[in-house]
């Protein structure tokens, strides 16, 4: 079947968008040969939805293809899944923040670097559909994570599906829907590569099994309801 024969998608997010560990084969890969898709990879590994000093800033990804002038038919992207990580050991990468409905998103252009998850996911959405208004929007929640806090993950996701309600934005619940959890071990190492040599799955990149079962059934049904 080719849905999305002649139609672009856009890649937002981070490594799971990418595909890392999977030989950079994500779900933009899988749309492609799937629902005959082309295909803009933005995503970069380890990318942030808030800043966060030495790794790519979503916030950026998005300006970039503003300013590259493309014309996408539908958007799919992702974050939160490194913001909730605490490279330092104590800290999340990016405080999770406050969300209020009622208030303007910040233009994306004038997002700091000092600004709360929340406000950069808003913005985020905000400027897709602004700048892109004519392509339908797909946010991706990722998988439940046996190397992230549980509390932490449940809620910068919750945060995320909050402001995609909000704002009328379409998304797929991976972590509730799917059943993905690598807190698991033997669906952490079934279903996620073993990126990093420990003889084991990683937790978090899905590897070719983990996209085909968990991730890509639910994206691609959404997307034929959405096109």
């Amino acid at each position: 079947m080719c849905a999305l024969k002649g139609r672009t998608v856009l890649l937002i997010g981070d490594s799971i968008m990418y595909g890392s560990g999977n030989g950079d084969y994500g779900p933009g890969e899988y749309l492609r040969d799937d629902l005959g898709a082309d295909i803009l990879k933005y995503c970069v590994g380890g990318a942030r939805t808030g800043y966060y000093e030495g790794r790519s800033w979503i916030v950026e990804q998005v300006r970039k293809a503003i300013t590259d002038g493309v014309r996408p038919d539908v958007v799919l992207f992702d974050g939160m899944t490194n913001d909730c990580y605490m490279t330092d050991g104590e800290h999340f990468d990016v405080p999770l923040g406050e969300f209020v409905s009622e208030k303007k998103p910040v233009d994306i252009f004038e997002v700091a670097k000092t600004d709360s998850f929340s406000v950069c996911f808003d913005a985020i959405v905000y400027a897709l559909k602004t700048f892109f208004p004519d392509a339908r929007l797909l946010y991706m929640r990722n998988h439940r994570m046996g190397r992230r806090e549980e509390k932490a993950q449940c809620e910068y996701g919750e945060m995320a599906l909050d402001i995609c309600r909000s704002r009328d934005v379409d998304f797929v619940d991976i972590y509730a829907d799917s059943g993905l959890d690598t807190f698991d071990p033997e669906m952490r190492d079934l279903y996620t590569n073993d990126t990093y040599g420990w003889g084991r799955g990683d937790c978090t990149h899905p590897n070719d099994e983990g996209y085909r079962r968990f991730y890509m059934p639910l994206i691609e049904e959404k997307i034929k309801t959405m096109i």
